[in-house]
């Protein structure tokens, strides 16, 4: 019994490893040529005039959507995620850190207008 609950353990955890993986290759990127100079805000306004309510995220060995707790479980149905692209759990510190203050700037709007407003981006 303690073998077969080992294995259903070890199966869930590879699986939602090689789920958060293909989240990150399977999402759409934009380039951010300099996170520290970058408005988030600004760009935060001009992507919901193009009704694109999508989260900012970050590419590592998983996709993480910095400042929004419950994307993977709720909010990724509805708005999904745009990754910044060049992020990643290697490479440019410096980069990946502004990245990430940018994306947390970014989807703390996007959350803020989302309390007040009934946007997504689902497919209906």
């Amino acid at each position: 019994m303690r073998r077969i609950l080992l294995i259903l353990c070890i199966s869930w955890t590879v699986a939602q490893l090689s789920n958060a993986q293909r989240t990150v290759t399977s999402s759409p990127a934009f380039t951010l040529a300099d996170p520290e100079r970058a408005n988030p805000e600004k760009d935060f306004r001009r992507a919901i005039a193009r009704h694109d309510f999508r989260f900012v995220g970050v590419a590592g060995f998983a996709l993480d959507v910095p400042g929004v707790p419950d994307y993977q479980t709720r909010s990724w149905k509805t708005n999904g995620v745009k990754v910044i692209a060049g992020t990643s759990d290697v490479g440019h510190r410096d980069f990946n850190a502004a990245a990430r203050v940018y994306a947390t700037r970014h989807n703390a709007a996007l959350l803020k207008y989302l309390a007040t407003h009934r946007s997504s981006n689902a497919k209906t």
